[in-house]
């Protein structure tokens, strides 16, 4: 069957003409240029009707080197809009960019109320309904069908090969079509790279960087007081929670503070889960040591408040990221151990066989149970499709090549990339130390090799270094004001002004990690919130926002450019109320009134 496919995938490949696409500004946003490819729903029948495919275009001024065509991932995530100011455009001077909504994303975006609907659950159950919802026409969205669309663009552009280039997924995107159409392509650029070799649903790079990426981020003393060993940390972790859930109070995105739990038997994928936050967030990646620690020695808030940060990512709608077209994509393209023929009920044991063969040593510090549950390949057990015609790793064309990542990245983690490269002749690996997932439109670093590599210069694979250092991890205030040092002053005033700037401390350290995630305001780990004030975030304001239990802060520091400046309002147990005045005058320290108690805490 497969050899039908690809029989028919080169009929289309070595025949497909696309009409010149008509560019023309998108409104409010010149000089961008908007414009539709008309493909056949299936290459292979374009009778069938057609799919109208988004496009826009940023064009060079001047004098025209080449066109770079970006990718996005996913895969269900749109790749416009280009915005007139586009980074990765102004890096590349001489250079055209061009993106599009790949089919079934954007404008163009694949639906599902059964995954799409406010009630859904996005359980296996709810993933099975949308592929009967979406009915046949699902196995029009696999990769191969993107790779003969991105051969039609190349014709609508009037170009006999253009520079190829993706983030994610469409780094398996872009490998797949230069492997089909090597001599289409001038350049490749890679970002946060999939290995096809790997994609197997199973997510062993994932698993198998955990432990280096952690040892990395607590290297040269970085967890000192806060752990002796991050990794032997989710060791203990994953067995308690083999057996039992983490109960605790949880912070939520509003400031309350709900019970919730964490882990047992059915949900032992929530820790990993929990750790993939940091991809996308280096601030709650230096959170997790912390966070993690405190869990195994009894307190889960920390632990449980990055799983508000976790839930506040997940939601968007198809436009930008289609739900329905990941299964229908992924199912196709995953070498998974069952095929389109086997019964549905029949692929679970299938799936726990699968996971067994790859031994324990593939998912330490985790499990096959953190592993599976969740994971990709589960998700598509329900899924009738799977594989329709998987990108079989192959040699790269001898093309300028330059594949970077995040030595934080869990998703698609360093080793991919280099595996990846060892089968592109001229392919050379950038990697940014403390970056997790996505570095183009991240760093000014990655973008300068960008230019590099498209320009003939020398390319630096040490240029992030210093523009994405290892972050420093965030210690965790102590849980309760017994167990709270005193600072300022003796006894009770002491620990509660120390509870106090253990708070500032927390709303300063891990704001970010809040704006990362899509939130507008940063959950205190034991309720209340810090939202950032100013076009720059130049001020903190803190609402009952709480590190200790027990000790609250309200107020706004305002930052000054070497320290914040400001008061709180201090709230603590019975009459241990008052205020801490950060900087006043030019003084480099807190100081104020607990109780009646006068307090000085010096900065530093």
């Amino acid at each position: 069957m497969l050899a039908v496919v690809a029989a028919s995938l080169g009929v289309a490949a070595g025949t497909a003409t696309a009409a010149p696409i008509s560019f023309s500004t998108c409104a409010g946003r010149a000089p961008v240029q908007c414009g539709t490819l008309e493909v056949p729903l299936d290459h292979a029948a374009p009778g069938r009707g057609t799919l109208p495919l988004h496009v826009e275009r940023l064009a060079t001024r001047g004098s025209r080197r080449g066109v770079l065509v970006l990718l996005a991932g996913g895969p269900g995530q749109a790749g416009t809009p280009i915005t007139p100011d586009d980074p990765v455009a102004a890096a590349i001077p001489g250079w055209d960019l061009v993106m599009l909504d790949q089919r079934g994303t954007g404008k163009g975006a694949l639906t599902c109320p059964a995954l799409d609907g406010r009630d859904s659950d996005g359980s296996v159950d709810a993933i099975g309904r949308c592929a009967v919802q979406l009915g046949p026409d699902r196995a029009m969205y696999a990769t191969r069908d993107s790779v003969l669309d991105l051969e039609s663009l190349r014709d609508g552009l009037g170009v006999p090969a253009f520079a190829l280039g993706g983030i994610s997924y469409g780094t398996y995107v872009t490998q797949y079509y230069a492997q089909r159409f090597p001599s289409r392509v001038t350049h490749l650029v890679m970002d946060s790279v999939v290995d096809p070799a790997t994609f197997n649903g199973l997510e062993v790079p994932f698993h198998q960087r955990v432990a280096p990426a952690l040892r990395d981020l607590c290297a040269r003393g970085r967890c000192r007081g806060i752990t002796p060993d991050p990794v032997a940390d989710i060791s203990a972790l994953v067995q308690i929670t083999a057996t039992r859930s983490i109960r605790g109070m949880r912070a939520t995105e509003t400031g309350r503070t709900v019970r919730t739990s964490l882990g047992g038997p059915g949900n032992q994928g929530d820790l990993p889960a929990l750790l993939a936050v940091g991809d996308l967030s280096p601030t709650a990646r230096a959170m997790w040591p912390g966070a993690a620690r405190a869990a195994r020695t009894g307190d889960p808030a920390p632990l449980l408040r990055l799983s508000t940060l976790a839930d506040a990512g997940t939601a968007a709608p198809p436009s930008e990221l289609s739900s329905a077209l990941f299964y229908a994509t992924t199912c196709a393209d995953m070498a998974l151990p069952w095929t389109s023929a086997t019964p549905l009920e029949a692929r679970p044991a299938l799936l726990a066989a699968s996971a067994a063969q790859a031994g324990p040593a593939a998912f330490a510090p985790f499990t096959a149970a953190n592993a599976v549950p969740g994971g990709s390949a589960e998700s598509c057990t329900k899924w009738p499709d799977a594989a329709i015609d998987p990108l079989a790793p192959g040699p790269l064309p001898a093309v300028p090549t330059l594949l970077m990542d995040g030595g934080q990245d869990l998703r698609t983690p360093v080793e991919s990339a280099r595996a990846v490269a060892a089968r592109a002749p001229l392919g050379q690996v950038l990697v940014a130390p403390g970056a997790g997932h996505s570095l183009l439109y991240t760093y000014p670093c990655a973008r300068t090799q960008l230019r590099n590599v498209l320009s003939g210069r020398r390319v630096s694979t040490a240029a992030c270094n210093r523009e994405a250092p290892v972050p420093t991890p965030i210690p965790v205030p102590p849980a309760t004001l017994g167990a709270t040092a005193p600072s300022g002053a003796p006894g009770t005033a002491g620990r509660v002004a120390a509870a106090a700037r253990r708070a500032i401390q927390d709303g300063v350290l891990a704001m970010d990690a809040a704006t990362e995630s899509g939130l507008d305001a940063l959950p205190g780990i034991r309720g209340g919130l810090a939202r950032p004030r100013g076009v720059f975030g130049e001020a903190i304001a803190f609402s009952r926002f709480s590190a200790v239990r027990g000790v609250s802060i309200t107020g706004t520091l305002r930052f000054n450019g070497s320290t914040f400046q400001g008061s709180v309002r201090v709230s603590g147990p019975g009459s241990w109320d008052g205020t801490l005045t950060l900087a006043r005058g030019g003084e480099r320290a807190y100081t104020g009134t607990i109780g009646g108690v006068a307090v000085r805490i010096p900065l530093g």
